[in-house]
This record gives structure tokens, C-alpha cells and sequence, in this order.
């Protein structure tokens, strides 16, 4: 090998290096985006537990004065009963929302900080991807409809799968709903799950604006954007069809809709180490 070609292949080694850290340091960017949104989400109904917490306060203080007082009646005691079982409600059903989004926030880190193969529940993996990011979709999207069997089990890497479907979708919020707000139709986004010879199938679909057909062609171009002026950086998409090659086995095509976006995913039901090339090789 000569002193060139020993170059040219270190500098395609680094090359490579280099995307593998940006792969990796996109998915710990995109769990350091989840915060803020999913601390604005779990202070809402803390705060309404704060609220609710206060006002029983005040009552039961008013109910001890009317007691110590001897003013205190059979109306004004069922009054007081019926205010505290609808407060508890309220405050129940709260502290079980601020529950589920600190579960749904944990799971979805915990699944993006490792590369790890294991045995998870599909629809429950999904479920906490879709609540880790409502503060994302809740301004666009009407609904995030998910249409999969409960008990549907996957052996894969689940931190890839989440990064592929964080990646959906904050590219349907982004570019299908954000840059046209004079959309006629709520959003809305569907998530189909079911096996297909053997294999998982996903379809993936949104009624945003849809891509260009000019555009279409580009969208797994690693870097290509049209919001580079507005923060894009173009490796949305980039990313998750690398992910779905090479740590799950799978593929993800843009297919053609009538109306929005649609992606069609495929992965093996049953992934091994071996079948994974974690670097990209």
C-alpha cells in the first residue's frame, strides 16, 4: 500500500468514525430535547394536584372552625364529603398522568441510550414514544392513531426502533404540519402493525402537505433539508433508515399517497447479534 493509499483509507476510517458518533450523538440529542417538553407536560397536572391540594386544605379547615364552633351541620358535612371525593378523583387522575409521562420519558431514554437486542411488547414501546412526544405533536396533531396487537412481541434492538419513530415522528410535525398551517383537515397519524410472511410490516402515514415528487427521491439523503435556515439538519430521516438497515435488519421506503406521507416499514420479528452490523460495515 502506498503512502497515499494508506492516507486515503485513514481518512476513510475516520470518516466512518465520525458518522457513527454523529448517528450516536443525534440520538442523545433528540432524548436532551425530550425535557423540556416533558417537564412542561408533568408541571400541568402537578399543578393542578397543587391546586386541588390547597383547596382541601382550606376545607377541611373551614369544616374543623364550623365543628369547634358547633355550627357545623349534616348538609355542610356531606357538602364537604362530596368535594373531597371529587378533589381525590381529581387529584388521582393527575398524579396517575404525571406517572405515565415519567414512565413513558424513562423507557424512551433508557430504550435510546443502549444497543441491546431483548424480548419487548411493540405496542407498549410505541405507546411511550407517542407520549414522550405530546408536547411535539399536540399543537399539529389531532391524533396519533395506533392500530397494533397488544401483546405483538419483537426481539430487536428497541433503541434503534425508537429513534427511527422519534425521528417519523417529529419529521411529520416539522415538515408536514408546522410549515403549512393553513391545512384544512386537523392532524392526524396512523400506525399500522401487523405481520406479513413472516416479518413485521409498519405503515406509517400522516395528512401533512406530503413531499414533492422532486424532493421525494432526496428525503434519505443524509443532510439534505429544506429547513437548513430554521435548524434542519437533514439527517432526520437519514438516520432512521440507517438504523432500520443496520441495527434492525429492516427497510423503510417512501411510498406514494394521495394525500401526506407514507412510510413503509419491514424488520425480521426475531433479530441476533450476529445478523446486526453495529458499524456500519
Amino acid at each position: 500500500m502506498t503512502d497515499q493509499e494508506a492516507q486515503i483509507h485513514a481518512l476513510q476510517e475516520e470518516i466512518t468514525r465520525l458518522h457513527e458518533q454523529l448517528v450516536e450523538q443525534e440520538g442523545l440529542a433528540s432524548i436532551g430535547a425530550l425535557v423540556p417538553g416533558v417537564t412542561h407536560e408533568v408541571n400541568t397536572p402537578l399543578g393542578v394536584c397543587v391546586t386541588s391540594l390547597s383547596f382541601l386544605i382550606d376545607e377541611l379547615k373551614e369544616v374543623d372552625e364550623q365543628f369547634q364552633s358547633g355550627e357545623l351541620t349534616e348538609q355542610l358535612l356531606r357538602d364537604y364529603f362530596d368535594s373531597c371525593h371529587e378533589v381525590t378523583g381529581l387529584l388521582r387522575n393527575n398524579l396517575q398522568r404525571a406517572a405515565r409521562l415519567i414512565h413513558s420519558f424513562k423507557a424512551v431514554a433508557a430504550n435510546q441510550a443502549l444497543i441491546e437486542i431483548r424480548e419487548f411488547k411493540l405496542h407498549e414501546l410505541l405507546v411511550d414514544i407517542i407520549n414522550s412526544l405530546r408536547h411535539e405533536t399536540r399543537r399539529y396533531v389531532d391524533k396519533v392513531e395506533l392500530v397494533c396487537d397488544a401483546e405483538l412481541k419483537l426481539t430487536s434492538d428497541a433503541g434503534a426502533l425508537t429513534q427511527v419513530f422519534n425521528n417519523l415522528l417529529i419529521n411529520s410535525v416539522r415538515h408536514g404540519f408546522a410549515e403549512e398551517n393553513s391545512l384544512a383537515e386537523q392532524g392526524k397519524i396512523k400506525i399500522v402493525c401487523q405481520k406479513q410472511d413472516g416479518q413485521l410490516q409498519i405503515i406509517y402515514r400522516d395528512n401533512g402537505k406530503g413531499i414533492p415528487e422532486v424532493i421525494a427521491e432526496h428525503v434519505f439523503d443524509p443532510y439534505f433539508t429544506t429547513r437548513r435556515g430554521s435548524g434542519g439538519t437533514g439527517l432526520g430521516l437519514a438516520i432512521a433508515r440507517e438504523l432500520m438497515e443496520k441495527r434492525l435488519s429492516g427497510s423503510i421506503v417512501l411510498q406514494p399517497a394521495s394525500s401526506g406521507v407514507q412510510f413503509i416499514l419491514h424488520l425480521p420479528l426475531s433479530t441476533n447479534d450476529e445478523s446486526i452490523d453495529k458499524k456500519g460495515k
